[in-house]
């Protein structure tokens, strides 16, 4: 049975102190050294192991409670359960507690003693923290706390950061607890709107203060940014209310010209009394990382859409581990399969292979290039369009798209995945003439399956403008047996018709958009140097960025 709560007088005694954590031992033995040198004792500390595949050390006075793998809010929620305290203070296991941290939380709840009061703690670097480019963008951007922003006693629901903050437990449980279905990310957001439907008010206490020790790098902060697009997704099927905030401004970033490499070491060294230039410095800054971010965060973004619909169509027939295990599924239906043909016009199973594949987000940097050449409100053609991934891409910034492929399992998906979202566009099909008269036509991934490449780019010549194909190069360890292609051929085809960009991607991916005929040929033949010379320049860009943001 939970103890009554002290409603205004609340005790360390009232209090338990609840960790989650997952292979991060030493940082987690830091923590919990700072936790046993409070100014304040009696209260406990319950740390929730998240994986039954983890093996804790031995970790002094504190209770271990061990969960199957399902993330720091199902783990929080399982350490809420384990105990009977009327107070409850989430921390995170690289939070290391000032000495005061959990005596200015009983502080907090003694001055606000109603159930539907909460207390807010700060959050302040570690010293052993390197104060890098990434930490400092993080700190000025207010991407990861927003602090500074906190006008009077009052944070707001919208700050309720579960790595340092307390409630009443009951007050807690009424409300739901964390939604188990958020991995990571957006769990306390989810929470917090809930609880706000109930009365929170979360009281901000500066003075109750954790360090968080976390080293960032771009590494890091991308594989953070993943999990933010994952998790935004699910808050808007969630919740009609919610606006996708990163990807908001991961879109608008990605939509602007690209921003010089300059920016984040201009915003280091303009002076902070130069308001107005250190705000412009700030904000092209902020473009720059979110320019720099976009493909890993807009693969996961657009990548949840894809499995959403592939859910909601397959219904209970979807099985999510065909999927993550679709290649060995999809290898043995093709290899049953009497010829290539047969099995992409009959297999039901290949709706897995292409989600998987349009979900890595391989395709990104083509349909980023093709933006560029050819600007909406274009009329564009998706040749061999499968489930119709990059051209649904396309659709939200104005293009007129228009799909063709054989009629196949795939293409009926396609035409539900329109219905469902209200677009009206034609999928013809490649067993009868496909009009022409586009502005452009891509064929990614298509060329290497045809008998003969020429006539299949004088096919889809006939058919646009432009055409935009990519080229690959063999790769032995390919388990899919495509035909050789004679790149060379095509590319001098290319210059002489129009190259309008020309890049390689992916160490392999020949990209080629060009003018099927008349234009200048002197540009053509720079942008085929310009793209060839940028070949052997490859991996520089990265190692910029990590110049930077070291």
């Amino acid at each position: 049975m939970e103890r009554e709560p002290t409603a205004t007088q609340p005790r360390a005694t009232d209090l338990s102190v609840i960790i989650p954590t997952r292979d991060r031992w030493s940082i987690l033995g830091r923590t919990l050294e700072a936790l046993g040198r409070q100014t304040v004792s009696g209260f406990e500390t319950i740390v929730v192991v998240d994986g039954t595949d983890q093996r804790p050390p031995a970790l002094g006075d504190v209770r271990i409670v061990v969960q199957d793998h399902r993330g720091p809010g199902a783990a929080r929620n399982t350490g809420v359960r384990a105990t009977d305290r009327s107070l409850v203070l989430f921390l995170g296991d690289d939070m290391v507690p000032s000495a005061e941290m959990i005596e200015r939380h009983l502080a907090g709840h003694r001055t606000h003693g109603r159930l539907c009061d909460a207390v807010l703690g700060h959050v302040d670097w570690h010293r052993d923290v390197p104060r890098n480019r990434v930490a400092r963008w993080l700190d000025s951007s207010g991407t990861q706390f927003d602090y500074p922003n906190i006008d009077g006693e009052e944070a707001g629901w919208g700050r309720f950061y579960s790595c340092n903050a307390s409630l009443k437990r009951s007050f807690f449980l009424d409300a739901g607890g964390f939604d188990e279905d958020f991995e990571f990310d957006y769990e306390d957001l989810d929470c917090a709107y809930r609880m706000d439907q109930r009365g929170l008010v979360l009281w901000y206490e500066p003075g109750a203060v954790a360090y968080h020790l976390h080293p960032y790098d771009f590494e890091r902060l991308a594989r953070r940014y993943e999990s933010r697009a994952r998790a935004e997704r699910m808050m808007e099927a969630k919740h009609p209310w919610f606006s996708p905030w990163f990807a908001n401004l991961i879109l608008a970033a990605d939509a602007e010209r690209h921003v010089s490499h300059l920016w984040p070491l201009v915003a280091d060294r303009v002076p902070k009394q130069w308001a107005r230039a250190s705000q412009v410095a700030q904000r092209r800054e902020s473009t720059w990382f979110h320019q720099q971010l976009a493909s890993r965060f807009l693969a996961v973004w657009e990548g949840e859409e894809d499995l959403a619909d592939l859910k909601a169509y397959l219904g209970d027939e979807f099985d999510l581990q065909t999927l993550w295990s679709h290649e060995n599924a999809v290898d043995e239906e093709e290899r049953r399969a009497p010829d290539e043909g047969t099995f992409y016009r009959t297999s039901d199973m290949y709706l897995y292979d292409l989600t998987a594949f349009a979900m890595t987000g391989t395709k990104r940097p083509y349909l980023a290039a093709l933006r560029q050449c050819v600007p909406a409100p274009a009329r564009v053609l998706d040749y061999g369009c499968g489930i119709g991934s990059d051209g649904l891409r396309l659709t939200p910034g104005g293009y007129q798209m228009a799909f063709a492929d054989f009629d196949n399992p795939s293409t009926r998906y396609l035409r539900w995945r329109l219905r469902r979202r209200g677009i009206d566009a034609p999928v013809y099909d490649l067993d009868r003439e496909v009009p022409g008269g586009f502005d452009a036509v891509y064929a990614f991934d298509v060329i290497e399956h045809t008998d003969d490449p020429l006539s299949f780019l004088r096919e889809v010549e006939r058919l646009a403008e432009v055409v935009a194909v990519n080229l690959l190069e063999p790769d032995p360890a390919d388990t899919h047996l495509h035909r050789p292609l004679p790149i060379g051929t095509i590319l001098d085809r290319a210059t002489e018709g129009g190259l309008l960009h020309y890049r390689k991607y992916h160490r392999r991916s020949h990209l080629v958009i060009y003018r099927s005929a008349g234009f200048n040929r002197l540009r053509s033949r720079g942008e085929r140097l310009i793209g060839a010379t940028a070949a052997h320049l490859d991996g520089f860009g990265p190692r910029i960025r990590q110049v930077l943001t070291g």
